[in-house]
């Protein structure tokens, strides 16, 4: 039973890594009047982290499924 909590975990981390890519996009890249990029380069590695977390997380709680 405790298993689900994973469940829900690895489900919000999925949700936030979705979110910080649709961020990325919504927010865009351009270019100031100096040449510079300007673009939130934070959320991307942002949403590859909550990927990662959201794959360990539903990963055990299927492993915990498995061996009960």
């Amino acid at each position: 039973m405790a298993s689900y909590r994973y469940l829900v975990a690895a489900l919000i981390c999925f949700g936030l890594g979705g979110a910080c890519w649709l961020g990325y996009e919504w927010l865009g890249a351009t270019v100031d009047e100096d040449g510079w990029l300007v673009e939130e380069f934070a959320l991307i590695p942002l949403a590859w982290v909550f990927l990662l977390l959201g794959l360990v997380a539903g990963g055990y709680h299927l492993w915990a499924n498995k061996c009960q």
